[in-house]
């Protein structure tokens, strides 16, 4: 499986899709806009400890999808991460701004 692929994405894909679903943003990112309902917050700084952190809910071979606010941050995570995991990762093309704009997302508050 693994590799990487950019592509726009509804929210009722990603979960259909059973992949996890990570927000790469910081969390004043996360308050100023909302988040996916469900999605993992974790802010893409350090690879190595993001691996670590999203290991064992992708230990079953469940594809990552990764958000943030344009898709330009997760397009560059998404790459690194794809050598990094055996999990095909999906940056979300167009990120927030596209899946509450573009398909009507009403993001929910971070908790």
């Amino acid at each position: 499986m693994g590799g990487y692929e950019h592509k726009v994405m509804t929210v009722d894909e990603m979960r259909a899709s059973g992949a996890l679903v990570v927000d790469i943003r910081t969390p004043p990112e996360w308050h100023q806009t909302g988040v996916i309902e469900g999605a993992r917050l974790i802010p893409f700084s350090d690879p190595n400890a993001f691996v670590a952190e999203i290991g064992p809910d992708i230990a079953d071979g469940r594809d990552v999808v990764l958000v943030c606010r344009s898709g330009s941050r997760t397009q560059m995570a998404g790459m690194y991460l794809a050598q990094m995991i055996p999990n095909r990762v999906i940056s979300a093309a167009g990120g927030m701004i596209g899946i509450a704009g573009r398909h009507g997302y009403r993001p929910v508050a971070p908790e």
